[in-house]
């Protein structure tokens, strides 16, 4: 299945301006994703360890090739991956993001524009993206700055965060230790994402 995050590999070095475009893609091994957050005694982060994918990405670009939007970007990441490295609020924190009923968060690219930089390498840089969230079934539009770091021609790592409130999504934050403990309702989720990609095979795309 294709990854959301992984998507955002497509700056200018691999698409031209005005065209629609397929491109290949790979999330590497050392690439992670996390939930972090804070209660009334701590704060935690739990990483999650689903096997990164790979897929084909459909991109459509502006003619001034700064400007992205994309088709079938879709990442499903497993609730029931991240470990938060405490039984008792592994637990809690699936039963709130509603794990039983909407096992996945779903996470959508919907478009991308690159920022001006003042690199003149083009090494590096940031840009804004826009994405479809949903968690327990509740779907949100967001958007959020994502900086790139340029490798080489097919090697990438994209890094960012975002800040939601649980409550957006009918979340109720877990109290673990039989409500001792209150997580507050703000919880980050963090990617540092290493992305090869490539032009397809004519084969793969049909």
């Amino acid at each position: 299945m294709l990854s959301t995050l992984a998507t955002i590999l497509l700056f200018p070095t691999l698409v031209t301006s005005g065209s629609t475009s397929y491109y290949a893609y790979s999330i590497q091994e050392q690439s992670w994703i996390s939930i972090s957050g804070s209660s009334n005694v701590s704060t935690f982060e739990c990483y999650s360890n689903s096997n990164f994918t790979k897929g084909i990405i459909h991109v459509n670009t502006n003619e001034f090739g700064n400007t992205f939007d994309f088709s079938d970007a879709l990442m499903h990441l497993e609730i029931e991956s991240f470990d938060c490295k405490n039984p008792l609020l592994n637990k809690d924190l699936y039963k709130a993001l509603g794990a039983k009923e909407n096992p996945n968060i779903l996470i959508e690219l919907q478009n991308a524009e690159f920022l001006p930089t003042k690199n003149q390498d083009q090494v590096s840089g940031y840009m804004n993206v826009s994405l479809a969230i949903t968690i327990n079934g509740k779907c949100k539009i967001v958007n959020m700055p994502v900086n790139w770091i340029k490798a080489n021609e097919t090697d990438f790592r994209f890094i960012g965060s975002y800040d939601i409130n649980m409550t957006d999504f009918e979340i109720t934050p877990p109290s673990p230790a039989f409500g001792l403990v209150k997580v507050n309702e703000w919880i980050t989720i963090n990617f540092n994402l290493a992305i090869k990609a490539s032009s397809p095979n004519y084969a793969d795309i049909n």
